[in-house]
């Protein structure tokens, strides 16, 4: 990852237990699947799709679709892409991030860092520390992950594993589609959070990527009205294909269970 002090970290994809254990065909046709572990919790599980950049899409499942594991989870949400993380290179500035949101005047906070782990498939633990959003949805705005472990431990990127059917290199852009009555509050929350004013084309940038000629790309943070009467917010994911990639790649419009993946690639 780049020299950025705020990165895109992971997207969380929430699925039926079957398809973390069994990964169906939308997935295993565009992505190679790599190795997770369970949560030190016992209610989930996870199977990781890495990409070059150092980001990643997280498969997660409550195990064995378990509704007392449900049960009050964060994660407690219709199947599709429920969440994302940032994270930072430098020691993180918790203290800052209060400071530059409590001036936002978004009514959107963090909690402190709390501790969490899970075991690798192989026996290892992986460790680190996430904080959660306060004042909006799970999703509405990034939660935080940093590594107590070697990040390598968590993230453990390849060669063999970010070789990629549909030959993504790395995340483009999440965006976060809300009622327009939640834009301007969010947007602020937003600005605050990344520390950067909304490019009205991308959104709000996010650190970098490498692209395939080992330039910088931006990843962005995009937040997009959606119809009153829709259903609450929703995520979509881009992810970025080599410029001598694949063109005109369909995007990946998944109905799952109760819910929807969206998933589309730019180059």
């Amino acid at each position: 990852m780049s020299h950025h002090a705020t990165q895109l970290d992971h997207v969380i994809i929430l699925l039926p237990y079957k398809d973390i254990l069994n990964p169906p065909p939308w997935i295993t046709n565009h992505f190679t699947v790599s190795p997770g572990g369970k949560h030190a919790d016992n209610k989930t599980e996870n199977r990781l799709i890495l990409f070059s950049d150092g980001t990643y899409v997280e498969l997660i499942a409550f195990i064995n679709d378990d509704p007392e594991k449900r049960k009050g989870h964060w994660w407690d949400k219709p199947f599709g892409i429920v969440d994302f993380a940032l994270t930072t290179q430098k020691p993180f500035d918790f203290a800052g991030l209060q400071e530059r949101l409590e001036g936002s005047g978004s009514g959107v906070a963090y909690a402190k860092p709390v501790a969490g782990s899970r075991r690798r498939e192989d026996g290892q633990d992986v460790k680190w520390e996430v904080t959660f959003p306060l004042g909006a949805e799970r999703g509405e705005v990034p939660f935080w992950c940093h590594d107590v472990t070697p990040r390598e431990r968590r993230v453990p990127v390849g060669e063999e594993n970010t070789d990629h059917p549909c030959q993504a290199i790395g995340m483009s852009r999440v965006t976060i589609e809300v009622r327009p009555g939640s834009v301007e509050r969010l947007g602020s929350a937003l600005s605050a959070i990344t520390e950067a004013r909304r490019d009205d084309v991308h959104g709000y940038p996010v650190g970098s990527a490498i692209s395939s000629e080992g330039e910088e790309a931006d990843s962005w943070i995009a937040l997009q009205p959606i119809d009153e009467g829709g259903a609450g917010h929703q995520l979509r994911l881009t992810l970025r294909l080599p410029r001598d990639g694949k063109r005109g790649l369909d995007c990946i419009e998944e109905r799952v269970g109760d819910g929807t993946v969206f998933i589309g690639f730019e180059q």
